[in-house]
């Protein structure tokens, strides 16, 4: 993508991503990305927030950005695809919650507290910020414990598109996962920003020797698709189990594996709720502990376990 950008003539590009845990610089070097191999493009700090006021919002009004946000003419998104306990998958749209400071994010998992608030606050996101275009990277996707402690699988595919909503929903069908069933395809339709209704996407196959050819979705489908891949598809159905756990409080929760966890604390850390859903209640020598009662299902423990030893059950 910066290889384009450079020959495109573009003047001024950063590459970075404001994550929860640890920072840009750091995660770009590990990978072995200096800038000297980055197409003229700079790494971005991605570290210093700013207030930005967003009045326009029907759920949130007032986000605060890493500095590059607000200096931008235009933002591309380049996301991974992969499966989210939250909202069953992570694609465009989710992908766009990384212009938001790092340790504003488990904050902001309090206050969008379920998976429906948390979709429609991410379509406020990207309507407040210059998002121009999606690309996201299925070479190898992640399936299973997403979005961190999954296992990689071979998808082969690398989609683009300006309307996040139809790349995420395209994502959704290669993995015979119903679009309708994700938060950000309906909060995003909801919202203007794209759509997920196959009768209105056009899809276009870049064959190996550059050719473009339009084909149908269930071609794409059947040429590309998984139907193994390993993804939460079971839909809300009013049945005696659903309606169980409604008159109970059963319901998906995170659960720590004893035999992986090193007992480092970072779930602890990183838990947004205030005085903490897990702690350190039988000492360290021992796993944490969860209070279901707090835990709000944000799934951020999961996510940033070193060791995934969370899965949620």
């Amino acid at each position: 993508m910066l290889r384009l950008l450079s020959e495109a003539g573009c003047g001024s590009v950063a590459v970075g991503d404001s994550p929860a845990n640890g920072n840009c610089v750091g995660a770009m070097h590990k990978l072995g990305l200096t800038e000297d191999k980055l197409f003229g493009a700079h790494i971005a700090d991605m570290s210093h927030e700013v207030s930005v006021d967003y009045p326009e919002g029907k759920t949130a009004k007032h986000f605060y950005f890493t500095r590059e946000v607000t200096e931008s003419d235009a933002i591309i998104g380049v996301c991974k695809m992969k499966t989210h306990m939250l909202e069953r998958v992570t694609g465009a749209l989710k992908n766009m919650y990384g212009l938001v400071c790092g340790f504003r994010k488990a904050v902001g998992h309090t206050t969008y507290n379920n998976a429906a608030v948390f979709a429609r606050m991410l379509c406020d996101l990207y309507k407040a910020t210059p998002q121009r275009l999606h690309v996201m990277d299925g070479v190898v996707a992640m399936e299973g414990n997403g979005p961190a402690s999954g296992d990689p699988v071979q998808m082969g595919v690398i989609l683009a598109s300006s309307d996040p909503i139809a790349l995420d929903s395209v994502f959704c069908r290669l993995v015979y996962l119903s679009p309708k069933l994700v938060p950000t395809n309906v909060y995003g339709a909801l919202a203007g920003i794209g759509t997920f209704e196959e009768s209105e996407i056009d899809v276009v196959l870049i064959d190996e020797d550059g050719s473009e050819k339009p084909v149908a979705m269930s071609e794409l489908v059947e040429r590309c698709g998984d139907p193994d891949f390993d993804v939460l598809r079971e839909g809300e159905r009013l049945n005696v189990l659903t309606l169980l756990a409604r008159i109970t409080g059963g319901k998906r929760k995170p659960v720590i594996d004893a035999s992986l966890c090193a007992r480092c604390g970072v779930c602890v850390d990183h838990c947004p709720v205030e005085g903490k859903a897990l702690s350190f209640a039988a000492g360290r020598s021992e796993p944490p502990v969860y209070n279901y009662k707090k835990c709000i299902r944000c799934y951020c423990c999961q996510e940033v376990c070193p060791k995934k030893a969370i899965s949620v059950k």
